[in-house]
């Protein structure tokens, strides 16, 4: 397997691939006035074994190990002028009429059918490493290109295995340094023109000029980070990882309907812009899976109070008595959640003192809050523990699941630090698309929302999605705006930690 190294000018940047990495698994706070109940522990970690001629003993050691990874980036030769543009309020404007990234225009994009199984494929890596940000006489790393480097290091875990497997690959890796011009002049190297699959940029403007790019040149381009709403239009060579915020209000809904009477359900959300449109994805998700718009929509409450304790707003009449009550939340924003779930731990248990129960669990209350919920700090989780928590998210990793136990063992002998969830998610992604590549050919693409296959941190579930409204008619009943994997998991809180709830 090959690997080169490319940027624009000359650098010289030591990476120190033992980087400040850090547990994938959400740190438990200690609970307030509760025991923390634990569950199943994961294996300790091990060092390496290394022999010791003075004790003539195999020894396990905790310091790092493992060699620097020295990178030499190097200015491709025979790199054409950068593409020059500008940007309008419409989006990107690329002046270079015969450049590939301009031939975007209205018609209908279709996935050349015709797949060609080579003897090695070419695999582009475009990250944002940052380095016009780095310098060799300073040994810390910038902050900004560890996200890059942590991605990295779970690809070159995947490559080592795609090795063995008998996948031959040419890995060129690029940086973007996240900028959108840089990224652009990227699109002039012919390493670039060359790929057989294309991964990376981890920003929505980055991401557009590559999905651009790439449906010009017919080259699959993975994104594998944040969720890019209707980001493209007729682009099947874009395929998006992260699943859309449709994806994930779908799934709240058909999980508690499944579940649940409609009046047990009670949607809220403050009288914002993003609230609001996040309420109206949860009624239309509503009407969807009720099968007609021709029922009641769900109970929705509208809050303008900005007091910190939110002392204006009242719940109490939309609990439901001997049934479990909902509150699907519509915010990410942190103060606010913390001020709900206050909110309503106070006015259940003034419902149940009205009520005569005596106990919170008679009548239990369910919130279902956001997939940004499980990364706040300032709320104790004994609230969500209370409250019985529930949010949507795009992955899950199970501490208990062998390969997971396996594969931070393997990551920490090879760096001596334990993955983050950007390392999972980098090996996740190369091992899955490299394996596409080996088994179907470069036309992979045609099949690609048949395969389904479960990561360490990801599931692929990858779908044909129509992100853009058209008039429907038999010549394009095919088209589609992109791929996107649209497995969601449903997590819930409970013995102080999230869990999967199986659906």
């Amino acid at each position: 397997m090959k690997f080169s190294f490319y940027k624009n000018g000359i650098f010289l940047l030591i990476l120190f691939i033992c980087t400040t990495a850090c547990d994938p698994l959400k740190k438990v706070q200690p609970s307030t006035g509760s025991t923390q109940q634990q569950g199943e522990e994961l294996d300790e970690i091990e060092g390496k074994r290394v022999y010791n001629q003075e004790t003539g003993k195999y020894e396990v050691v905790t310091d790092v190990t493992g060699e620097m990874e020295t990178i030499n980036w190097e200015e491709e030769s025979n790199a054409t002028p950068p593409i020059s543009s500008e940007a309008t309020d419409s989006g990107i404007v690329v002046n270079n009429p015969n450049d590939a990234t301009n031939n975007t225009d209205n018609t209908d994009s279709v996935l050349d059918e015709n797949t060609d199984f080579l003897p090695s494929y070419n695999m582009v890596l475009a990250l944002p490493f940052m380095t016009h940000q780095n310098y060799t006489n300073d040994d810390a790393v910038n902050p900004k290109s560890i996200p890059a480097l942590n991605f990295y290091e779970g690809a070159k875990m995947a490559f080592d295995v795609l090795s063995n497997e008998g996948v031959n690959l040419e890995v060129n890796v690029l940086d973007t340094k996240a900028g959108e011009d840089d990224t652009r002049n990227l699109t002039s190297l012919s390493t670039l023109q060359e790929a057989h699959l294309i991964i990376g940029t981890f920003r929505n403007s980055t991401a557009k000029i590559m999905a651009e790019y790439a449906q010009a040149r017919q080259i699959p381009f993975v994104s594998p980070y944040y969720p890019h709403n209707a980001l493209v239009e007729n682009n099947p060579y874009f395929i998006q990882l992260n699943p859309s915020v449709f994806a994930h209000t779908d799934a709240a809904i058909q999980f508690l309907k499944s579940k649940y009477q409609d009046d047990q359900i009670v949607l809220v959300g403050r009288k914002t812009r993003r609230d609001q449109g996040m309420l109206n994805l949860y009624q239309k998700a509503h009407y969807k899976y009720s099968g007609t718009t021709d029922v009641s929509p769900l109970k929705q409450i509208i809050i303008e109070d900005n007091t910190s304790s939110l002392e204006d707003t009242s719940l109490k009449e939309h609990f439901v008595k001997d049934r479990p009550t909902i509150f699907l939340i519509a915010s990410s924003q942190e103060s606010f959640a913390y001020a709900i779930l206050r909110k309503i731990d106070i006015e259940k248990k003034n419902f149940d003192e009205e009520n005569e129960d005596i106990a919170l669990e008679d009548d239990p209350v369910i919130v279902f809050g956001q997939p940004k919920w499980k990364d706040f700090t300032k709320i104790s989780y004994d609230s969500y523990e209370k409250l019985n928590l529930h949010i949507t998210s795009e992955s899950f990793v199970n501490p208990n699941n062998p390969s997971i136990k396996a594969f931070r063992q393997n990551f920490y002998n090879r760096y001596g630090t334990l993955p983050t969830e950007e390392a999972i998610k980098g090996y996740d992604t190369v091992l899955f698309f490299g394996r596409q590549l080996k088994n179907k050919g470069t036309g992979f693409l045609n099949t690609l929302d048949q395969e389904r296959d479960n990561g360490l941190l990801t599931q692929f579930t990858i779908d044909r999605i129509v992100t853009q409204q058209r008039e429907v008619s038999d010549d394009n009943l095919s088209i589609f705006d992109q791929h996107e994997n649209s497995n969601i998991h449903v997590l819930e809180f409970r013995g102080f930690q999230f869990l999967e709830v199986q659906r």
